[in-house]
């Protein structure tokens, strides 16, 4: 509470910080909204309810049992979604949506049409919210390069859904507020696909590179970039960040991996051609930001998964 001209008004609680001799305002509690809560969406909440002072809410249309922060039954294409936006005000948004459906049409929807609804009310009510972009490295599945795919290498979509996802991408970027977050594929406790897949050598596909995040560690990488973001002015932010391990591998070296941890033998089968696939690194997260991974790699990640999965 302050007074003034002998009034009590309420006002938020501020932080002055010194960065460079310049005087910045900092908001003690910040909010985020998270437009999308699945799996990843609701991890990332957890944290930031959990271990920061933000304020968080998270966005569905379908909300199940509520847990460590607030979920509430929004749909991004009603009418009054883009006032409650402005009513709202957050310092950030993090769009982690996701189509029902790979259809081309529910990309576009979704990633598309979706994303720009709530850059274009941010940009027109002159918000001052960043807003964050949960992208695909499906944006890469075209390139032809040997080298691992940084940050900073231009994309090379070889089909409608990566045309999609990069077209989703530059809306984000070309906000002057706006950053991506490309995930590699992501596994964890709730995601046993490659489980299922190691045990069924049949269904194998050919042997190719992959590339990897623990859903912890990309629920943690997004909160404390965005925290970092927040209290440092000096903090260096890419426009894009590949949220990946940077350990690519072979997809039967991870097949037979999880089989040996199920104690099934191993899995050799034949292959005439050389391993194809594109390998995947963040230059920012291992060498810049210095993340400290909970799983730098497959293996101590899938042991964790299988150990959890036996109690």
């Amino acid at each position: 509470m302050a007074v003034l001209r002998g009034t009590l008004i309420a006002i938020y609680r501020i932080q002055l910080t010194r960065v460079c001799d310049q005087s910045i305002v900092e908001i003690a509690n910040p909010k985020v909204i998270i437009l999308g809560c699945g799996n990843l969406g609701e991890k990332i909440g957890d944290i930031f309810a959990q271990h920061t002072n933000f304020q968080v809410l998270g966005v569905r249309r379908n909300p199940g049992e509520q847990g460590n922060f607030p979920i509430l039954a929004k749909d991004i294409f009603a009418d009054d979604f883009s006032a409650w936006i402005v009513a709202e005000n957050p310092n950030y948004v993090i769009y982690s949506a996701t189509p029902s459906t790979s259809k081309p049409s529910d990309y576009q929807k979704i990633y598309v049409d979706g994303l720009r609804k709530i850059t274009d009310v941010t940009q027109s009510n002159n918000l001052q919210t960043r807003v964050f972009f949960i992208s695909s490295t499906r944006v890469f599945n075209g390139s032809s390069k040997l080298e691992a795919l940084d940050d900073h290498d231009e994309i090379s979509p070889n089909d409608e859904q990566g045309e999609i996802l990069g077209h989703a991408e530059r809306i984000t970027t070309n906000n002057g507020r706006g950053n991506v977050f490309r995930l590699t594929g992501i596994y964890g406790l709730e995601r046993t696909m490659m489980l299922r897949l190691a045990q069924d050598q049949e269904s194998w596909p050919a042997n190719r590179f992959t590339n990897r995040i623990y859903d912890e560690d990309a629920a943690n990488i997004i909160v404390k970039i965005i925290s970092s973001k927040h209290t440092d002015a000096k903090f260096d932010l890419p426009k894009i960040i590949n949220v990946t391990d940077s350990h690519p591998v072979e997809l039967y070296a991870v097949l037979n991996f999880i089989r040996k941890k199920l104690n099934l033998p191993e899995a050799h089968l034949e292959s005439t051609d050389k391993v194809v696939g594109k390998k995947i690194i963040s230059t920012f997260l291992s060498k810049k930001f210095n993340y400290q991974f909970k799983h730098p790699g497959f293996e101590s990640g899938y042991t964790e998964i299988i150990q959890k999965m036996e109690r």
